[in-house]
Formats: C-alpha cells, structure tokens, sequence
C-alpha cells in the first residue's frame, strides 16, 4: 500500500535530483530503497523536552478498544463482548483480561481513553493518526518520525535518524517534505532463524576497497558538476552519500540491529513474535541513538487488527498475547536500563471498533472513540485520561483530537507545535493547526 494515496501530483526526478541518484548509484548502494536518509537536516535546534527518542507501536487495522483498554462489562451483551475486565495496578480502572501483564504494570503507563476523529476509512483515519492532520487531496502531511528527523540537527552518527520495523506503515513518510526524511524500512521480520536487515550490506562482490573507489568517483564526477552549483538539494546529495556510505562501513551502526546479540532470556521475555521482537530491537535502536522507531504491528502488508469476523477469537489467540508481553516487556527494559524517562512510547491504531458486533462476531470501524496508551517520555504514570459513554461509542469527558494528540507528542519531544515548515511551492504550514497538547500530560 502507498503512503502518498492522496499526492496530488506524481512529477519526474529533476535534473539536481538525477545528479543525487546517479551518485547514489555509482555507490552500489540502492539508495531509494536502502536508505531514506535525512541528509539535509536543515538546522541547528536543540530540543528541549523531556524525552530525546520516541518509540512508536502502530496497531495496524484499528483495534477494539472496548475488548483492550475501555472495557465495557455494564453494556448489552452484544457490546460488551467475550471479555471480562481484570483490576489494574491503577485502583478503580480495570482493563480487558487478555491484557493481564499491561493491567498488571497499568501504573507505569498514562491511558487515554477519549481519542476522536471523524475518519473511519483506513487510509484517511492512518493519515490523521499518524500526522495530526485530516486528509485533503492537495498534499500529504509528514509523519511524526519524519518530523523528528526535519528538525534534529545532524548527529556524529552513522545510524539513521528514522526507522521502521519490520517495515513502514502507511502515511509513516515525509509527506510535503523531501523523501530524505522518510523511514529507514528494515524489510524483514526480526523474529525470524537468521535475521538481516534488507541492504545494510555493501551487495555480494562490492568489497570496502570497490566502495571507496566509487566514492573517490562521486567525489571527482562533483568537481565536473559546477553548473549546478552549491544548492540545499547538492549538500543534501553530499551528506546523504556520506551517511549512506558510514552506515555500510560501520561496525558500530550495524550492531545496533543485531538482535540475536540480545541474550535468549531477554528475547524470550519480548516473546517469541513479530510484534516482541520488533519491540526489542527498537529498543535497541533507542539505547543506541536513534530518535524515532516505529513498530508496525501488521507489517508487509497485513491489518491484524481488522477484525470485522472472528474478532474474539483473533484478539485472545493471536494479538492481544503478543501485544501483552511485547508492551509489558518494553517497558520494563527500558525502566531497567533508565531510558525510559527519556524514552516516549505510544501505542495506538487509526481507531476503535463499533460498539455493537456484528453478524460475523466482528466489530467494524470506528473513529469517534479509540485508546491510546502511552509511557515514559516524562509524562505522569498511572494516570487515566477522559472516558467514553457506557457502549464505548463515543467521549463524555476530555474529548482528545489527533491534534492534540500530536501537540502533546511533539512537546513531549521538544518541539514547538506552532513551529512551521514549508511544502515546495513555499506555503508556511504549522505542525499542528487547531490542536492543543493534553495538559495533564505535559504541564
């Protein structure tokens, strides 16, 4: 599926930006698909939040809040569905009982639980979700890893700014802004015998001496290019060349990705999964560096958490397991390793489900009530935020918008929501428009 459904034009690679993937190509190093780096991070702007990295975990699909986080035991039996509410760790807040070991730490985690949006499509709900803003069909907006690499300043670093395990969700991408802020997508599944990330490999035959030399060759070929001179777009060409070229030849880069250093028991306490192990790699990642990490939970194309049939029965055999122990264990890695303080974890899918089940013991989508569940980054723990109606249809207190969704996630990070950027034609749009960050969680 494509991230730019809604691009409203699709032009060809000017004569700069041939220059860039010829040189790219000279390097062997397939760089459109390897490496979308943010090679011209345009400016200087230390933040200052509290968290200094981001973990997102995409629940693909939209799961159903009202058999996850916002269960609903006093409503009819064809809206309160199979499961019944367990006690958390928060006193007076229960959670469904497929969620035991999440319930059981619920206190290290803020829940909200009055997420709305008027988009129930897929697409456009994964749009407003990921970048805090609705669709329109005029231009696709960044999404929050691509944010973070627009406005980091480069870092003495060969791992990327932005990655995406096992690979890219939709709307995940830079939107308006170039593709050199897009995810570095893994394209592979890290619970699988013999794990590689796609590409972090010179390919079979290109020795270092060979990669050198082609380097030395984009190096002479930029002396005979002087009609093109100096622009944002060579000195990004330049920096994403050298980057794409330390993360081939570093040691240190490519260690960050191999999981099987991890020690068994810690692999086995992730659990034995997709979504487990992708939670600890991006661990991984975060302790060695990188800013922003999104999980898809429903990678290579899948939605696991569609469940318009057999809702019940995937939610307690296949997802809510993985979700449980890969979540729980997370968490608790990153409180031993004291990074989760600087460490923002969110967890969500593009919307709830229907409150009523349907005739396929399935609920459909829902965008006017979903849960978010969030962790670390310096926002308060065991706090519960807003509540939705006795069928879980819609808020009754603190109705949050993607909007302020992205306001708090943003200053969280340490950036300014009003701050702007602008698309190629020089039109000034803000992070956030009509949204404002969740008090309870930033003040």
């Amino acid at each position: 599926m494509r991230q730019d459904t809604f691009r409203s034009e699709c032009r060809g690679p000017s004569r700069r930006e041939a220059l860039r993937l010829g040189a790219s190509a000279l390097l062997g190093l397939g760089i459109d698909d390897l490496f979308r780096l943010r090679a011209h991070a345009a400016a200087t702007d230390p933040r200052a939040g509290r968290a200094s990295s981001a973990i997102l975990v995409w629940l693909a699909g939209g799961p159903s809040h009202i058999d996850t986080f916002d269960p609903k035991p006093t409503a009819p039996v064809d809206v309160k569905g199979e499961f019944k509410p367990i006690a958390s760790s928060v006193p007076g807040v229960s959670l469904s009982e497929v969620l035991p070991k999440i319930a059981a730490s619920l206190d290290r985690f803020t829940l909200v639980r009055s997420v709305t949006s008027p988009e129930a499509d897929h697409d456009r709900a994964a749009h407003h979700l990921m970048t805090g803003y609705r669709p329109t069909p005029a231009i696709v907006y960044p999404s929050y890893g691509s944010v973070i690499s627009r406005v980091l300043v480069d870092r003495p670093t060969a791992l990327p700014n932005y990655v995406a395990i096992p690979d890219a969700p939709p709307f995940s991408s830079s939107g308006y802004l170039t593709q050199t802020y897009d995810p570095f997508a893994v394209m592979s599944d890290p619970n699988r015998p013999g794990f590689r990330v796609n590409n972090l490999s010179p390919p079979d035959r290109l020795t270092l001496d060979r990669l050198n030399r082609r380097r030395g060759m984009i190096r002479r070929l930029d002396r005979f290019a002087g009609e093109v001179g100096e622009t944002s777009l060579t000195v990004a060409r330049d920096r994403f060349i050298d980057r794409a070229y330390d993360l081939l030849t570093s040691s240190a880069a490519q260690a960050a990705f191999r999981i099987d250093d991890e020690p068994a028991a810690n692999r086995d306490r992730y659990g034995r999964t997709t979504l487990g192990q992708s939670c600890l790699l991006a661990r991984r990642l975060v302790e060695a560096g990188v800013p922003f990490v999104t999980v898809n939970d429903g990678g290579m194309g899948r939605l696991g958490w569609d469940t318009h049939a057999a809702n019940f029965k995937t939610i307690k055999d296949t997802l809510a397991p993985a979700l449980d122990q890969g979540i729980s264990a997370l968490v608790s890695d990153l409180i031993e390793r004291g990074l989760l303080d600087s460490t923002l974890v969110i967890v969500m899918g593009e919307f709830g489900r229907t409150p009523k089940i349907n005739g396929n013991a399935g609920r459909d989508h829902h965008g006017r009530a979903n849960s978010v569940l969030l962790a670390g980054g310096g926002i308060p723990r065991g706090l519960v935020v807003g509540s939705t109606d006795e069928k879980g249809a819609a808020p009754v207190r603190r109705a949050v918008t993607p909007a302020d969704l992205a306001a708090t996630f943003y200053t969280a990070l340490g950036i300014d929501p009003s701050r702007q950027f602008e698309t190629p034609d020089g039109r000034p749009i803000r992070l956030v428009e009509k949204g404002e960050a969740i008090k309870e969680l930033t003040a």
